[in-house]
């Protein structure tokens, strides 16, 4: 009997070990340039305010068995939305945290699939006094997952930025971006 504790104990601590790392975000070229061709005029700038999730948008993610899905060291999916848009307008020369016009973020569906095809679901609407109804971006990005859980879900975390840029990428080339700054 001592024997089979010793066992369980050993395979619950070895299991409780196991944990994804997450990948710090990597603004992308395409987009940062596409900030600078939406936002031509030097006198724009913009600031962003902080990002919320729509009442039925799940901000805390679990993957599999493994527990809580960490995209980003102690920030939360949205949040990490939000830091690597400003990212991008910063790396453009764009971004202002005292002037300019304001653009709100709402996360409108933010899901993963980590079996079969993988995917990440992404919706963003992005508003501003400007324009006060926005408009709405959505992404669908896929990625191959594992059979094993703890390559799955660290395909998932992984998977996360390249999603994520592709999201921000879609809200700038979207006609109706330069309309959140118009005066």
């Amino acid at each position: 009997m001592l024997k089979y504790v010793a066992v369980a104990v050993a395979v619950l601590t070895l299991g409780a070990c196991e944990t994804t790392s997450s990948r710090p975000y990597t603004p992308s070229t395409a987009n940062i340039m596409a900030f600078q061709s939406a936002l031509k005029n030097d006198e724009q700038k913009v600031q962003l305010a902080e990002f919320t999730t729509a009442e039925d948008v799940e901000g805390e993610m679990t993957c599999r068995a493994l527990g809580a899905l960490e995209v980003a060291p102690g920030k939360a999916p949205v949040a990490f939305i939000e830091g690597a848009m400003r990212d991008e307008l910063f790396a453009a020369g764009v971004y202002d945290q005292t002037e300019g016009t304001i653009i709100n973020g709402e996360i409108t569906q933010l899901d993963f699939n980590s079996f079969g095809t993988g995917s990440w679901k992404i919706g963003l609407n992005l508003s501003s006094e400007v324009a006060p109804e926005g408009y709405e971006v959505s992404t669908d990005y896929s990625f191959k997952t594992s059979y094993s859980a703890l390559k799955a879900c660290q395909n998932v975390i992984d998977a996360f930025t390249p999603a994520v840029q592709e999201l921000i990428g879609k809200a700038v080339a979207d006609p109706q971006f330069t309309t959140l700054v118009a005066e």
